[in-house]
């Protein structure tokens, strides 16, 4: 009995240390990189060409997502200004992925529900559109 109490542990200790710090790498790069995708997009739309979010920039944000990072294009959503926003106006846009687990035994210490689903990122930065 003791025997065997000691290889569960063992077992589950092992996987803790195997396995945890690989699920908070994933997460923590997935984070990353949609807060890097979100402020080359935002800087991108705020210059005197754009003055907002454009269709193409969105969907680069998404393919670059999909494509470099391997995120499923299902779980990833946008929210912006896609209206031609005048100098001295801020542009602001909210990306939204979905979360990787953060925990390998995440119902063993009554953690159930507390780690968020999703990775949001937000930014705001003033247009640079001038007015014509």
């Amino acid at each position: 009995m003791k025997a065997a109490l000691v290889e569960m542990l063992t077992v589950y200790t092992l996987l803790l240390f195997l396995f945890q710090p690989v699920l908070h790498d994933i997460y923590s790069t997935r984070a990353n990189a949609v807060e890097m995708v979100l402020d080359s997009a935002i800087q991108r739309a705020a210059n005197a060409n754009n003055g907002r979010f454009t269709p193409e920039i969105v969907q680069e944000m998404k393919d670059t997502l999909a494509h470099t990072f391997l995120i499923d294009p299902a779980d990833i959503s946008f929210e912006g200004t896609t209206a031609l926003t005048p100098r001295g106006e801020y542009i602001e846009g909210k990306l939204t992925v979905k979360s990787t687990p953060r925990w390998f035994f995440r119902n063993m210490f009554g953690s159930v529900d507390q780690d968020p689903g999703v990775i949001v990122r937000y930014a705001k930065q003033m247009s640079e559109m001038p007015v014509r």
